[in-house]
């Protein structure tokens, strides 16, 4: 009998998560990070990075558009956007669904981009499109350079390694520099009830740089608790300047986005 194959994310040093897998599509190690794909019976194809899931064909679309399009439905025109991380291509699709001139993405490696766009066809065919111009650089430099955009998207890993920078006080200094008046940024913030220190990392270092700071949650099955976090963040009023109806995202989800739980609040209290 054939064994099985599992693929399993240690969330913590007391917690698994896994998936039955029909094959192992891809494997590299880059120069940053070792690079997976699977294919499995249930989620479909998996992308995960050092061993931690980062999307799969079946939920993508719950991250995807909730880091997405809250802030593309609270800025009055977004035309230049930029996406630091994203290199799998899913943000750019959700962005490219908006009438914008430019997205710029910042993607430190780009073997994550390239295995994508062999594997992950469905999802990463955003980055060909010509609106797209990709950077394979590292996003903390990238800030330094000349530009001006309406919405900043920080779809980056969890801030270990060489992703910590991303979300330190400086960056989002940096960051706030290049944002145009009513700018927005919104980051991903981690798993609240798995790793609290994140969402109140990402909060401090927001609110010494911007005067509206708004956590709010989604729901993502395969990210640890399956509660996720996001924070945006702006010097204007966020409110809706446009309604969006996808899979997840609707008027009445944005309406309720910032109705935080009682315990996401003391824990951003810190």
């Amino acid at each position: 009998m054939k064994p099985e194959l599992w693929f399993s994310e240690l969330q913590n040093e007391d917690t698994k998560f896994g998936v039955r897998i029909r094959s192992h599509l891809f494997t590299k190690e880059s120069k940053y990070q070792r690079i997976d794909i699977f294919d499995t019976e249930f989620f479909g194809r998996v992308l995960a990075l050092d061993g931690c899931f980062m999307l799969t064909e079946r939920d993508e679309f719950m991250y995807q558009e909730m880091i997405t399009h809250p802030a593309m439905m609270s800025h009055p025109d977004p035309t230049d956007v930029l996406i630091i991380g994203g290199g799998d291509g899913g943000v750019a699709r959700e962005v490219l669904r908006y009438p914008v001139k430019s997205v710029h993405l910042v993607e430190i490696d780009e073997d994550v981009i390239s295995a994508s766009k062999a594997y992950l066809k469905s999802i990463a065919s955003s980055l060909d499109d010509k609106r797209v111009k990709i950077f394979n650089m590292d996003a903390f430099e990238f800030v330094d350079s000349p530009g001006e955009y309406d919405v900043i998207i920080v779809d980056s890993t969890d801030p270990i390694g060489f992703a910590a920078s991303l979300f330190s006080d400086v960056f989002y200094m940096k960051a706030k520099n290049i944002l145009r008046k009513d700018g927005i940024i919104v980051t991903q913030s981690g798993s609240p009830f798995m790793n609290p220190s994140h969402i109140q990392k990402a909060f401090k270092g927001l609110s010494a740089n911007f005067s509206t700071v708004r956590p709010y949650l989604s729901f993502v099955p395969t990210y640890p608790s399956g509660m996720w976090s996001y924070i945006m963040a702006s010097n204007s009023e966020i409110k809706m300047h446009r309604e969006f109806k996808g899979k997840y995202m609707n008027r009445e989800v944005y309406e309720s986005l910032f109705n935080l739980p009682e315990f996401v609040k003391e824990i951003i209290k810190g």
